[in-house]
C-alpha cells in the first residue's frame, strides 16, 4: 500500500495556507482495505472510543494502528510520513497517533470550530494531519471544513464535544464567543471544502481551525481516517483537560522539553548528501 509523492506546489499551499487537498492519495485497494478494517473496528468497542452523537451515528476512536495490520502499514509503510516531513519542512516525521472517524447518514450535528492543538499537550509548528476520507463526501455528507490562514490566529480555548467532561479548568477558559461561527460569515473566510472522492485526503496544520456539520444526508455514510504526525520543533506543552497516558511520554518531562519517546517513534527522516551510497 503506497500513497502518491507530494507535489511542490502542494507543500507550498500547505505552508502558506496552513492546509491543502490531496486528491487521490490513496488507491482505491488501499481504501477497500482500510475500509473494511474500518467495518471491524465500528462493531469493536476500542478502549479509546468516544460517541460523538447519539446511538453510535457519529463515532472517533483513536490509538488503533498497532492493533491492526493493515492500518500499521498505511501509517508506517505507505510513504505517509515522508510526505508529512516534507510539507512541514521537517528533519524528521514521528506518528503522534492515528483517528478514525465514522458519522452516519441523518446524523446533523452543530458545527464545531476548533484546533486540534488545544487538546493535545504539545506545541510546536510542525504538527500536521492527514485525513484520508474513506468514503465519497461532501458537505452535507460531513466533509471537513478548513479555514485557510486560521493557524496564523493563535490557539483559541478548548471546547466540549461529544460525550465526557473536560474538567473544571477546561470549562473556566472556554468563551464561546471567543471563535468565530465561520459558516456564519463565510463570505469573510476562505474556506477549504472540496467534495471529495474515497480516497482523496486534507493535509492541514494542528493550529488551524476546522469543522464538519455532522452527515444531513439520506444514504451517504462518511468514513475517515487521520493520521497525526509530529516534526521537529515540537515541544511538551500539557493544556487544560488533558489527561490521556496514550499521549505522554516516558520520563519526567517539564513543559518545553523535547516531545519524544518509545509511544511516538521516527518514521521518515530527510536523506542527506552524505548518507548516500
Amino acid at each position: 500500500m503506497k500513497v502518491r509523492k507530494i507535489t511542490r506546489e502542494e507543500i507550498e499551499a500547505y505552508q502558506r495556507d496552513g492546509a491543502v487537498y490531496l486528491p487521490n492519495l490513496l488507491d482505491q485497494d488501499g481504501v477497500k482495505k482500510l475500509l473494511e478494517a474500518t467495518d471491524d473496528r465500528e462493531r469493536a468497542v476500542g478502549d479509546y472510543r468516544t460517541e460523538l452523537a447519539p446511538d453510535s451515528r457519529f463515532f472517533e476512536e483513536r490509538f488503533i494502528y498497532d492493533k491492526v495490520p493493515v492500518m500499521k502499514e498505511y501509517v508506517e509503510e505507505s510513504g505517509l510520513a515522508e510526505l508529512a516531513g516534507l510539507a512541514m519542512g521537517a528533519e524528521k516525521a514521528r506518528i503522534l497517533f492515528d483517528h478514525l472517524f465514522v458519522c452516519e447518514p441523518n446524523t446533523p450535528v452543530d458545527y464545531y470550530w476548533h484546533q486540534d492543538i488545544s487538546y493535545w499537550p504539545i506545541d510546536g509548528d510542525q504538527i500536521c494531519s492527514i485525513w484520508l476520507t474513506l468514503t465519497d463526501c461532501n458537505v452535507d455528507s460531513s466533509s471537513l471544513q478548513i479555514v485557510k490562514g486560521s493557524d496564523k490566529e493563535g490557539v483559541y480555548p478548548i471546547r466540549q464535544f461529544g460525550e465526557g467532561d473536560l474538567g473544571d479548568e477546561a470549562r473556566q477558559n472556554y468563551n464561546p464567543e471567543a471563535i468565530p461561527e465561520y459558516h456564519k460569515q463565510a463570505e469573510k473566510y476562505d474556506i477549504l471544502a472540496p467534495d471529495m472522492k474515497a480516497g482523496d485526503a486534507l493535509l492541514f496544520n494542528a493550529k488551524v481551525m476546522h469543522s464538519s456539520a455532522g452527515n444531513r444526508t439520506p444514504n451517504m455514510r462518511r468514513a475517515a481516517y487521520s493520521i497525526r504526525y509530529i516534526g521537529d520543533d515540537v515541544v511538551w506543552y500539557p493544556r487544560p483537560a488533558f489527561h490521556r497516558e496514550a499521549l505522554t511520554p516516558e520520563g519526567d518531562l517539564k513543559p518545553g522539553d523535547p516531545f519524544v519517546g518509545k509511544k511516538f517513534p521516527v518514521l521518515w527522516e530527510r536523506p542527506h548528501a552524505d548518507q548516500a551510497e
